[in-house]
């Protein structure tokens, strides 16, 4: 079921589904992409819990892009073109546009490693936009060279 919520699932709704954390897969890390120079190659996951906070904590972002927040992570794991270095161990995934303007805003989505019994994955930890100020504040460890547009 990757990058899908079952219809009556309560994630978007911003409720909690007691008793229920499930996992979904929204991506991989694939070992021969660009990413894969600073980032293990493994599946990235994001439980019911960590949809509900995104959407509790930017429904309004997300109201104003007409997107679930299902969708805003599935968009940036699928545009992302910067990893830069999140807070502590973390890592963020951000789709930046390139724009001149410090008051634009940036996807992003907090990845923390995990090793989950034999398998290593990436939990996103968050998703949040970003005003390219911020931005620019967090270390770049790698852009792709095909998407990048100074």
């Amino acid at each position: 079921m990757k990058g899908k919520l079952p219809r009556n699932n309560n994630a978007d709704s911003g409720t909690k589904a007691h008793n229920d954390n499930r996992a979904y897969k929204v991506g991989r890390i694939r070992h021969n992409s660009w990413a894969s120079r600073v980032l293990k190659s493994c599946d990235i996951i994001i439980f019911e819990t960590g949809l509900v906070h995104i959407y509790k904590n930017h429904k309004r972002e997300l109201d104003l892009l007409g997107m679930t927040a299902i969708q805003y992570i599935n968009y940036i794991v699928q545009n992302y073109n910067e990893i830069r270095q999140g807070s502590g161990s973390s890592i963020l995934l951000c789709v930046n546009s390139y724009s001149n303007t410090k008051n634009s805003n940036i996807a992003a989505i907090e990845l923390i490693f995990r090793v989950a019994g034999k398998n290593n994955l990436y939990e996103i930890k968050t998703a949040l936009p970003m005003k390219t100020e911020r931005l620019l504040k967090k270390k770049l460890l790698r852009a792709n060279p095909r998407r990048v547009s100074y």
